[in-house]
């Protein structure tokens, strides 16, 4: 049985023909395999696999023009369909046999109509060749250009087509190209690939230094630049490639541009940062200086693919305007005095923890920049290097050479410094390292990825370091979070809450003023009626008395906490609000949501 695939290449039966089988019913005749992915939506429907919503999810992004993908890859990156599933619905559909590990061949078949670029690029392998066929694997029989491809390259030969796991078709691949020596005429398609590889990627270089395009990536940083931002997220969507800044914690629409200019506007960035312009399908990380307004900028940039394009982060580092100072960066008095005399400590752990983008580095630094003298040894590891601090050894991670948090931590100890300071403590043979340390005459500054001050005691035994470790070695816990600033020259007094009442009820008794205001609006704020940010903190101080207790029975630390002098974050946070320096809104949205 003969279906034509095209007017240069004959199709056959996609089963195995040692056996015979033809499954019947199916709602895809094999000719029309590659030219009807509609009917393999509608079949797949049919079957439950995919819902109505789905299925109207894919045409829109199909019709909406701004996708190469195939319908395969586009359920896939998705995630409507797990590849397993995916795979035997088009089995069944399509009758295509999927092979198992052990079907694949030992050596290279088709080498003169498919140079290895090919294969790589269409996940394809070529299972066994005749005089007059030839049957290939692979895991998208839909994928862009798959079918006028192989029309083209085999000629009047018949077709096999058999379906794999992408993790299968890979492995075989590797084997099978690292075993073969290309021939020829193998090598003559590869060197029209390269060709034909520079040539797009020559354009694309073309097309990002064209003046239009270099001025529409410096007004974007210019713009960011101007209004503080700490992020700049370029992200392309279905008609459009947005821009968004990150003002104050908050992502702001500030520009939508026509995705005819994407690939441009991603290559621009990606040379400033020396990234790889024709590397499309890999997260790619980079940076770049540039000095702006007076100030000394460094650009950290990561780029990811999606499935509209690729999308692009630029964090902006300003080396000037960083304050080390506890009051500007919203600490009270009490908790600014709580954490120096964890400072003033000779050796033991003390920890910063909260969310990504609570500003941990930021306080860290401020620690650093406090006890920073020339007296004491202070080594640092960090991933990144943020800021440059004169009188510290910073290391960078590098995690590719071997530099990581526990070998680089490892080796510090043998300096002998008086203080060093952990980025993250991400593992934990870090957390293990790190805690020995501060017991062997070390002050450790480091952070966590916890909620509250009493949960990074949690995390730590979680980590593997032993309860009793983490009561002797632990200093204190500082947990924070970042909440806007209201603007000094905006902001209007208000009636002051009832929840703001109650919290200060002796305070009014005792006659002391509450001064609550609420956010407006200028262009000193950009019209927020924010500017700038402002910490919310808790710090819980360990002594010897709040060691003992915790240890001894079954404590409720957070009790032991207050107990000693701990204030909560949210009260920390309405002392703000009764001050002026924020709303209640503001605290509610970062704090008690």
């Amino acid at each position: 049985m003969i279906h034509s695939l095209s007017t240069h290449t004959n199709f056959v039966n996609h089963l195995d023909t040692k056996t015979g089988d033809k499954n019947s019913g199916s709602d895809i005749e094999p000719g029309a395999l590659f030219n009807d992915d509609g009917q393999l939506l509608k079949s797949l429907q049919k079957q439950s696999a995919l819902t109505a919503v789905d299925v109207k999810k894919i045409e829109l992004l199909q019709k909406s023009g701004r996708t190469d993908l195939s319908v395969v890859q586009l359920i896939m990156n998705l995630g409507l369909i797990s590849e397993t599933e995916l795979l035997g619905q088009l089995s069944a559909l399509c009758h295509i046999r999927i092979l198992q590990p052990d079907d694949y061949p030992s050596k290279q078949f088709g080498q003169k109509q498919f140079n290895s670029q090919f294969l790589k690029q269409h996940q394809m392998v070529v299972i066994s060749e005749a005089d007059e066929l030839i049957e290939i694997c692979v895991n998208d029989p839909y994928a862009p250009g798959l079918q006028q491809a192989l029309s083209f390259a085999i000629g009047n030969k018949f077709l096999k087509i058999r379906l794999g796991f992408k993790k299968d078709i890979q492995e075989s691949l590797d084997r099978i190209l690292m075993a073969s020596t290309d021939s020829f005429d193998n090598e003559k398609f590869d060197e029209l690939d390269a060709v034909l590889l520079d040539q797009d990627i020559q354009q694309l270089k073309e097309l990002a230094s064209e003046a239009p395009v270099v001025k529409i990536v410096n007004t974007i940083i210019q713009e960011a630049i101007h209004h503080g931002s700490s992020d700049i997220h370029v992200e392309p969507h279905s008609h459009q490639l947005k821009v968004r800044n990150r003002i104050d914690g908050v992502l702001i629409t500030v520009r939508e541009i026509e995705m005819r200019l994407s690939a441009a506007i991603v290559s621009r960035i990606k040379i400033l940062s020396s990234l790889d312009i024709a590397q499309r399908r890999i997260p790619q990380d980079g940076r770049f200086d540039i000095n702006l307004e007076g100030q000394n900028i460094d650009v950290r940039v990561s780029v990811i693919p999606t499935i509209y394009g690729e999308s692009i982060v630029l964090r902006l580092l300003y080396k000037k305007s960083l304050n080390f100072d506890f009051e500007s960066l919203g600490y009270s008095g009490k908790n600014k005095q709580r954490i120096f005399s964890m400072l003033n400590k000779p050796h033991g752990l003390i920890l910063v923890t909260g969310p990504t983008g609570s500003g941990k580095s930021t306080t860290l630094y401020a620690m650093l920049q406090q006890i920073n003298d020339s007296e004491k040894k202070i080594v640092s590891v960090e991933d990144p290097v943020e800021y440059k601090i004169d009188g510290i050894n910073q290391i960078q991670v590098h995690a590719d050479i071997g530099v990581s948090f526990s070998n680089a931590l490892r080796a510090i100890v043998r300096h002998d410094p008086e203080v060093i300071m952990v980025g993250e403590m991400r593992d934990s043979e870090t957390a293990e390292i790190a805690v020995r340390a501060s017991m062997t005459g070390h002050l450790i500054l480091t952070t966590l990825h916890t909620n509250s001050a009493v949960s990074s005691i949690e995390r730590l035994i979680d980590l593997g370091v032993e309860k009793s470790f983490v009561f002797s070695s632990l200093i204190g816990v500082v947990a924070q979070r970042l909440v806007r600033r209201l603007c000094d020259h905006c902001k209007r007094p208000v009636p002051t809450s009832q929840i703001i009442m109650d919290t200060f009820e002796e305070d009014i008794e005792s006659g002391l003023p509450l001064n609550c205001h609420e956010a407006v609006g200028c262009e000193h704020c950009n019209q927020t009626g924010y500017k700038g940010r402002l910490s919310i903190s808790e710090v819980m101080l360990l002594n010897e008395d709040f060691r003992t207790e915790a240890i001894s029975g079954n404590a409720n630390i957070h009790q032991l906490a207050l107990k000693y002098g701990m204030s909560s974050m949210v009260v920390d946070g309405f002392e703000k609000v009764a001050s002026g320096q924020t709303t209640i809104d503001e605290l509610f949205r970062v704090v008690l949501e």
